[in-house]
């Protein structure tokens, strides 16, 4: 009974030993795996009949089936699982939590009696509470050319389990927007989510601005989405975020600007500025574009520099220093 109605999922996996291996984590968790056969033998029409409730993704990043699905997909689709430990290494029982933890919120808890071995039933059933607590404290990361690069060095520097959560604002085009979450989130462990309208913010997540649509926030600090288009050169618009930031959190907020062409961003850091809230620029000779750090910190704004690595850890250590009892 449990197998007939349990979450299905369709593994795309170039890699027959990673097919394998994933196969055997997603059925141990509880899951049906709806296909897992070699996706050289499928075309977009064949993967259109395929019948799951979401998909997983191991495949090249230039890929005509990824690409279809990121754009036509009814269903979540998670880009990568990462690369998989030897399963009697120490780093398997992280690396397995953190794929369940990534599905959880896709497809809900697996049926009972099917945890992955490192859970107890209590830490999936508060895993899988509906409602959470809104976040402590807001961040925005702004970036734009190199700016993914930094992005994942930071996030993988940087513990999961602290009272903050991030707004990811990057200069990208449209059709790569739903594939930021996998290409920074594989090796870490930060929930790295697209915009959902009516959402709230929780520790541990990482908001993905939306390309096409414009973000704001309501006064319970929930996700409002518009199909007015951000104003301004840029999409989406940091300008207009970091005043939507400081709108809707402060003082509990801040914001990094990291690699990145252009000045997006300068006039809001002095409203945020002004306002007592921590602007912080990646060191210009860490990025791989210093134009947008630079424009910051040319203004007199940026108030700590450094790479990513740093910054994660000044980060941590002025959440520990603002929320001591929670750390």
């Amino acid at each position: 009974m449990a197998e007939a109605t349990a979450p299905a999922i369709g593994l795309l996996a170039g890699n027959p030993d990673k097919r394998r291996l994933l196969t055997e984590v997603l059925q141990h968790f509880g899951y049906r795996v709806s296909f897992c056969a070699d996706p050289g033998q499928l075309d977009c029409q064949r993967l259109a009949s395929i019948n799951t409730d979401a998909w997983l993704l191991e495949l090249p990043e230039e890929s005509a089936l990824s690409d279809w699905l990121l754009e036509h997909s009814a269903v979540p689709v998670l880009l990568g699982a990462g690369e998989i430990p030897a399963p009697d290494s120490e780093d398997y029982p992280r690396w397995e939590r953190r794929l369940y933890n990534k599905l959880l919120p896709l497809l809900g808890p697996a049926p009972a009696g099917q945890l992955p071995s490192m859970l107890t039933v209590s830490d999936a059933i508060t895993d899988s509470q509906p409602v959470r607590p809104p976040a402590r404290c807001v961040w925005l990361l702004g970036a734009s050319l190199g700016g993914p690069a930094a992005v994942k060095i930071f996030l993988d520097s940087l513990p999961a389990d602290l009272p903050v959560a991030f707004i990811y604002a990057q200069h990208i085009d449209a059709g790569f927007e739903e594939r930021l979450p996998g290409i920074i989130g594989r090796q870490n462990d930060w929930r790295i989510i697209n915009c959902v309208a009516g959402s709230g913010l929780h520790d541990g997540d990482v908001l993905v601005a939306p390309i096409k649509r414009s973000l704001s926030f309501s006064p319970e600090g929930r996700v409002r989405l518009s199909d007015t288009p951000w104003p301004g050169l840029y999409q989406p618009s940091i300008e207009t975020l970091l005043d939507q930031v400081g709108d809707a959190f402060a003082p509990a907020c801040g914001a990094i600007i990291f690699s990145g062409m252009g000045e997006d961003g300068v006039q809001a850091c002095r409203r945020l500025r002004q306002q007592g809230v921590e602007v912080w620029t990646q060191d210009p000779n860490s990025a791989a574009c210093s134009v947008m750090p630079e424009a910051v910190m040319a203004a007199g704004l940026s108030s700590r520099q450094g790479n990513p690595a740093e910054l994660a850890e000044a980060l941590r250590a002025w959440l520990a220093q603002e929320w001591p009892v929670a750390l």
